[in-house]
């Protein structure tokens, strides 16, 4: 296992090698590609898992101060990747142990379907991920602002007043999740722009290069699922609730009222809103950890949003196709 849930030193530069090392070991399903850069110049990264014609896209670490999400993602790859290279040869092994125990039979019949819906579902999709968008923020919430290079923009996001521990922006103190052109979307200050960051336009380009079926943004926290979008149409709102209802019977998270599709006082501009318009295909924005977590988060929660995440994206990917 490459990914080690219980690491407490996840840098960027461990994803950056642990990225590589996963695209060397599963070469043959899974590719690392550098899709732009960010503010401080930093490669932002996009592992290709799959064989299929249809996209879907995961995109986590959006936030800076939510850094569970990233490195869960980097294991729901390498567990689908090792789930699909193994699952021919633990077919045949199952079949020559047909005579053993019913309970043995129970267990790997069980274990053999998950690997079987697996191996269905990279060869009909290739999964776009994107675990870490924000590799700036991330490194600014692990380590601090010394961790910018740039001068001019880490005295920058000091002037904010902002902790490290609390970030939620990236190195130009901009919240990318407010930054997406939509109709929601309205300017906060003469300054503010749409689209105007560089994590923005990676993810928007990744959008129309691949013209995904359906899009999962990973935030924290809350255990909640955010599916319902004001500007779509009642048809549309109805898919993204049967989704959203199939994905809260995996998880146990709770499904966000419509009228909470946005906090009070807050503006538009989110990566689901963006991608609904454009596209109008299945986005959810899915909300990890409780909500009563503090920040800087607990690393002990990866193992539980791991838990609670490894089926999303094989039941999301059944449901757009």
């Amino acid at each position: 296992m490459i990914i080690n849930l219980d690491d407490t030193n996840f840098s960027y530069d461990k994803f950056i090698t642990v990225s590589k090392e996963l695209a060397k070991k599963y070469n043959d399903i899974l590719k690392c590609v550098t899709i732009g850069r960010s503010h401080d110049n930093r490669d932002i990264l996009l592992l290709k898992l799959g064989l299929g014609q249809n996209y879907m896209v995961c995109c986590g670490g959006v936030h800076a101060r939510e850094t569970i999400n990233p490195i869960v993602l980097m294991r729901i790859v390498e567990l689908y990747a090792d789930l699909y290279k193994n699952y021919k040869t633990e077919r045949q092994d199952f079949k020559n142990q047909l005579l053993n125990t019913r309970l043995y039979l129970e267990n790997e019949y069980q274990q053999m379907l998950y690997q079987g819906c697996t191996y269905e579902l990279l060869q009909t999709f290739t999964i776009l991920f994107i675990p870490l968008l924000n590799p700036d923020g991330y490194m600014i919430s692990l380590e601090g602002f010394d961790s910018i290079n740039n001068k001019q923009l880490r005295e920058k996001c000091q002037q904010y007043g902002i902790s490290a521990e609390q970030w939620k922006f990236n190195a130009r103190g901009i919240d990318i999740n407010r930054n997406f052109p939509s109709k929601l979307w309205r300017q906060k200050s003469k300054k503010d722009e749409a689209a105007s960051e560089n994590e923005t336009k990676v993810l928007m380009e990744v959008f129309q290069r691949y013209s995904p079926l359906g899009f999962l943004d990973f935030h924290s926290r809350g255990d909640a699922i955010y599916y319902y979008r004001s500007t779509m149409s009642d048809a549309y709102n109805e898919r993204q609730y049967k989704i959203a209802e199939r994905l809260q019977d995996i998880t146990n998270y709770r499904l966000m009222d419509p009228e909470e599709e946005i906090d009070m006082g807050d503006s538009g501009g989110n990566t689901v809103h963006y991608f609904s318009e454009q596209f109008h295909k299945p986005a959810l924005t899915i909300e990890t950890v409780n909500e009563n977590a503090s920040f800087p988060l607990n690393p002990d929660y990866r193992a539980s949003v791991f838990d609670d995440l490894k089926l999303v994206i094989l039941e999301f990917g059944s449901m757009i196709i």
